[in-house]
C-alpha cells in the first residue's frame, strides 16, 4: 500500500470518501470566505480611500492664502497637473472657476458649488474614479477643493493593496488548511475505528464457532441496524450449516449400513459375472458417497482450525498408504522434490485432495509408468505428474467442475466426476490455486499452488 492510500484509504473506501467530502466542503468554505473577504476588502478600501481623500482635501485647504498670487498654490506642481501620482487635486474659487488642477468639467463644478460649508462629500466622477469635495471659507472667501483618484493607477493600487493583504495572511490560511485537513484525517480514522474492530470480529467467525455474533457496543447508531442485520444473516447461516452437518452425519449413518448389507448379500449371488458387476456398482456407489462427504467437508472448512503441515511428510504418508493400490494398478509411485515444505492448512483435507490427484493419475497413466508426487518449497506446493494421454486445453478448467467426467478427453471416463471438484474445493478453502499443465515428454502435470501465501 502506498503512502497516499495509507493516509486517505483505498479507492472507493469509506475513509477516502469521508476525507474527500470533508476536503470538498472545506474548499467550498475557503472559496466562500475568500469571496466575502475580497468583497469586504473592497468595501473597506473605498471607505479608507474616501477618508484619505478627505485628509488630502483638508491639507490643500490649509495651504490656500487668499492674499498671495494664485492663492499661494503652484498650478504647475505635480499634484495639480495630474499626470503622475495616485491622486488628482483641483481648487475652485467661489465662482466655480478652477484656480489649480485639471478637473474643469461643468458637472463637477456644479456639484462642488452645492457643497455645504466645512463638510466633505463624495463627488460623482466618470468611470471607477472616486472623488471627495470640501468647501471652506477663508477671509470671507469660499474655496472648494476636489481630491480624486487618478484613473491610470486606481485599479493597480487596489490590486497592490489586496495582494499585500493576502500576502500577510497567506501563511495563516495554509496553516488553517493543514490543521483542518489533519483534523479531518484524525476524525475519520477515529470514526472508522469501530468498523475496523467489527471487521476483525467478523473475520474470527467460522464453522468452528458459528454461534459467535458481532458486538454492537460503541458503534454509531447509524451502523447498529446493519450489524443487527448481519447478525441475523449469521444466525441463518449457522442454522443452514448445522442442517448441512446433521444431514451429512445422518447420511453417513443411514447409508453405510445398507451398503454393508448389500455388499454382504452380493457375495451370495451364484452367477459370478452378475456378482462381479454388482460388486463394482456397489463399490462405485460407496466411492461416490465418500466423495460427496469429502466435498461437503471441504466446502465447510474453516481456516481457524488449520495447523502447520509438512507437505513432504503428507506426500510420503499418502504414498505409503496407497502402495498396495499402486502395485495392483501396475504403476509405480514416487515422491520427489523438497525435503521439507510447510504450509498452514487442514492435513486431512490436503490428504484427500492429493489422494484424488494421485488416483486420477494412476488411472490415466499407461501401465508400467511412474506417477510422481513432487514437493515444492519456494513457493510451497505439490505437483502430481503422470504419463497419461494429457488433457485437451478446453478441458483444463472444466474438469474441476462437479460431475464433469471429461468425456471428450479421449479416454473412457471413470468415477463420478467429483474427484477434481473436491481438489478445487480444498484449494479454495486454503486460498490456493490448482491448475493443469502439459508435462514435457507427454502426460499431465496437476499443480496445487500455495504461491500467494509466500
Amino acid at each position: 500500500m502506498n503512502t497516499f492510500a495509507a493516509l486517505f484509504g483505498e479507492r472507493y473506501s469509506l475513509r477516502r470518501n469521508l476525507v474527500f467530502n470533508i476536503t470538498l466542503a472545506l474548499c467550498f468554505c475557503i472559496a466562500a470566505a475568500c469571496i466575502i473577504l475580497i468583497r469586504e476588502f473592497y468595501e473597506h478600501l473605498d471607505e479608507n480611500l474616501e477618508a484619505a481623500l478627505s485628509l488630502e482635501a483638508k491639507e490643500v485647504i490649509g495651504q490656500i492664502d487668499p492674499d498671495a498670487t494664485n492663492y499661494g498654490l503652484n498650478p504647475d506642481a505635480i499634484r495639480f497637473r495630474g499626470v503622475e501620482g495616485i491622486y488628482r487635486y483641483t481648487v475652485f474659487e467661489s465662482s466655480g472657476n478652477p484656480v489649480a488642477g485639471g478637473e474643469t468639467s461643468p458637472e463637477i463644478a456644479q456639484q462642488m458649488l452645492a457643497l455645504d460649508l466645512g463638510a466633505t462629500e463624495k463627488i460623482r466622477l466618470l468611470g471607477d474614479r472616486i472623488g471627495v469635495g470640501l468647501k471652506a471659507r477663508i477671509n470671507d472667501t469660499d474655496f472648494y477643493v476636489l481630491v480624486s483618484t487618478y484613473p491610470a493607477n486606481l485599479e493597480e493600487t487596489r490590486l497592490q493593496k489586496l495582494y499585500h493583504e493576502v500576502e500577510e495572511e497567506i501563511g495563516w490560511v495554509f496553516l488553517g488548511i493543514f490543521l483542518i485537513l489533519t483534523a479531518a484525517l484524525l476524525a475519520t480514522r477515529q470514526s472508522l475505528r469501530s468498523l475496523h474492530e467489527i471487521s476483525q470480529q467478523a473475520q474470527d467467525i467460522g464453522p468452528t464457532d458459528p454461534d459467535r455474533r458481532l458486538s454492537t457496543d460503541k458503534l454509531p447508531s447509524e451502523i447498529a441496524p446493519l450489524i443487527d442485520a448481519v447478525n441475523g444473516a449469521f444466525a441463518r447461516l449457522e442454522q443452514g450449516y448445522r442442517s448441512q452437518r446433521d444431514f451429512s452425519s445422518n447420511v453417513a449413518h443411514e447409508i453405510r449400513t445398507p451398503l454393508a448389507v448389500l455388499r454382504s448379500s452380493v457375495e451370495r449371488i451364484e452367477n459370478s459375472k452378475l456378482r462381479t458387476d454388482i460388486k463394482q456398482d456397489v463399490s462405485r456407489l460407496d466411492r461416490m458417497f465418500e466423495q460427496l462427504i469429502d466435498l461437503s467437508r471441504a466446502d465447510a472448512s474453516a481456516q481457524t482450525a488449520y495447523s502447520k503441515v509438512d507437505l513432504r511428510k503428507l506426500a510420503v504418508d499418502l504414498a505409503s498408504d496407497m502402495a498396495s493400490e499402486t502395485i495392483r494398478s501396475g504403476r509405480t509411485l514416487a515422491v520427489t522434490g523438497a525435503s521439507q515444505s510447510f504450509v498452514v492448512g487442514n492435513p486431512g483435507l490436503l490428504t484427500i485432495a492429493l489422494g484424488n490427484l494421485v488416483r486420477n493419475a494412476l488411472h490415466y497413466s499407461s501401465e508400467g509408468t511412474e506417477v510422481e508426487i513432487e514437493v515444492l518449497e519456494k513457493p510451497a506446493g505439490l505437483r502430481v505428474l503422470d504419463r497419461g494421454p494429457g488433457v485437451p486445453e478446453k478441458l483444463k478448467t472444466d474438469l474441476f467442475e462437479r460431475f464433469n467426467r471429461g468425456s471428450s478427453s479421449g479416454c473412457k471416463p471413470v468415477g463420478s466426476g467429483l474427484g477434481l471438484a473436491i481438489v478445487k474445493s480444498v484449494a479454495d478453502a486454503h486460498d490456493a490455486k490448482v491448475r493443469i499443465e502439459d508435462r514435457q515428454g507427454g502426460g499431465s502435470d496437476f499443480v496445487f499452488d500455495f504461491s500467494q501465501h509466500a
